[in-house]
């Protein structure tokens, strides 16, 4: 509490790391992915797909980007694929 107050009493804006992503997901599992992903801070951009599987892809906040890896092969029954990486700073919320 006391940095945070010294660091807006500087004018210092905080920046956090944010990882583009692309997830090729199976049909059923687009719901709970989406939902874990969304609790996650996550900025979507498209989804594409639909006929045979998903493509989702957005950025999120790197510190989430463990969380997901480790909880997509059960959200996907083992059939999801998670491509991210680096992808800039964003103002901390």
């Amino acid at each position: 509490m006391v940095l945070h107050r010294a660091l807006e009493h500087a004018h210092t804006r905080v920046y956090e790391p944010y990882h583009s992503f692309e997830a090729d997901l199976p049909l059923d599992a687009l719901a709970p992915v989406t939902t874990r992903l969304a609790s996650c801070g996550t900025e979507f951009g498209e989804t594409t797909g639909g006929s045979t599987s998903w493509l989702v892809t957005g950025r999120l906040p790197a510190r989430h980007v463990r969380d997901i890896e480790l909880r997509l092969p059960g959200l996907t029954h083992g059939e999801g694929v998670w491509w991210s990486r680096p992808s800039g700073d964003r103002p901390l919320r």
